[in-house]
């Protein structure tokens, strides 16, 4: 499990300065801020009507605002963010329930972040996206995740930045390096996956634990197309960061051994051959570690060189597992089709639908671990 710590909130405030910079001159259509009401965070959620669904529309208040850029932060007495939320068949009809709650006029300019429902159907996230897209003031590079529970319950949790919560999401996927696998993807990156023949969407999933009220952003779920298929568990979620040359801080641990390697990283090359036939995928893994603990007091060459052979070995079987699950749960996530297209555009148009051959592609993963660095040595 992934936890966060508090840095100095002196940059987190320049941060959520510079999202505001362009709202603080209130240059739309000549109207000052404190008449918009600058939506950062959008929920998409299925409603009790099956062919109708649920927008959250969440906003900073402009008390909380004025005090959070004067340094003096929030107060009790005043939320710092208030929800708007809106049903109907289409963003237009949501946008229009939930504007009639508010006085002020809700913006869509300075959307950061969008929050999706695992449960909501493919037809209306289609629905819901195409009509984002007509939307001029809203451009494709909001973060997106998705989460199996009520939106209004984890837009509320208290993070470390708890008078913003869009701004905790946005700095967390902004910053690689501070998650052990860089999860963070972005609209346009999501529209460009679900669009392209030979790969499957995935998205982070939020999860609010119900004992801690502490929230969990360490798996991935799977679409096929924009229907949602399945969640990753943890450590699948790392193995699938290692596939897609993504992670930062996989750790590993040789029981044989008494060592744990951690920190693993680095890139992963896919090849896609076709021979009678037949398609086969290749993976290719160069990943670097460091050896964080060991049962001897020393090590040797040959130790270190054991222990990696011995690390390749186990990351390749991960890695080999989670291939096989996606061919079982029928989503090519790592664009092997993208690659085989690429390559083979001819014997790829031949397929009637990718995800009747993505089952049969013949997978193989090639690692190549090496202890590059020293920590702690017991």
């Amino acid at each position: 499990m992934m936890t966060f710590r508090k840095g100095p909130a002196s940059w987190k405030k320049i941060l959520l300065l510079l999202l505001l910079g362009i709202g603080l001159t209130g240059c739309w259509d000549n109207r000052p801020v404190d008449s918009r009401a600058l939506v950062f965070t959008l929920g998409l959620e299925p409603s009790s009507n099956p062919n109708e669904f649920r927008m959250l529309f969440q906003f900073p208040t402009p008390p909380a605002m004025a005090k959070y850029s004067k340094g003096s932060g929030g107060s009790s007495s005043t939320p710092p963010v208030a929800d708007a939320v809106g049903q109907g068949k289409s963003v237009a009809q949501c946008f229009n329930a939930a504007q009639s709650q508010v006085s002020r006029d809700l913006y869509l300019g300075q959307i950061q972040l969008i929050a999706i429902s695992t449960h909501l159907s493919a037809p209306l996230l289609t629905r819901a996206l195409e009509s984002l897209e007509r939307i001029g003031t809203l451009d494709k590079t909001p973060f997106l995740f998705v989460t199996s529970q009520p939106l209004e319950k984890v837009a509320s949790v208290d993070t470390d930045q708890e008078d913003f919560p869009t701004l905790y999401y946005v700095t967390l996927f902004s910053c690689q390096r501070c998650q052990t696998d860089a999860l963070g993807v972005r609209l346009w990156q999501f529209a460009a996956n679900a669009a392209t023949p030979g790969i499957d969407p995935s998205l982070p999933q939020v999860t609010v634990d119900a004992k801690t009220k502490q929230i969990d952003v360490n798996r991935i779920a799977l679409y096929q197309h924009l229907r949602y298929v399945g969640t990753l568990d943890a450590n699948q979620t790392m193995t699938f960061g290692l596939l897609k040359g993504e992670a930062h801080k996989v750790s590993l641990f040789l029981p044989r051994q008494q060592a744990t390697l951690r920190a693993i990283h680095g890139p992963s090359h896919l090849t896609v051959k076709e021979r009678n036939g037949i398609v086969y995928a290749t993976f290719y893994l160069k990943l670097y570690s460091t050896l964080e603990g060991i049962k001897t007091q020393t090590e040797t060459e040959g130790q270190l060189a054991e222990l990696s052979r011995e690390g390749s070995a186990v990351l390749a079987h991960r890695c080999l597992a989670l291939l096989q699950k996606t061919q079982k749960m029928d989503v090519d996530p790592f664009g092997v089709g993208r690659k085989f297209d690429w390559r083979y555009p001819t014997e790829f148009t031949a397929f009637k639908h990718w995800h009747q051959e993505y089952p049969k592609v013949h997978m193989s993963v090639h690692v190549n671990l090496r202890i590059d660095k020293m920590g702690d040595i017991k």
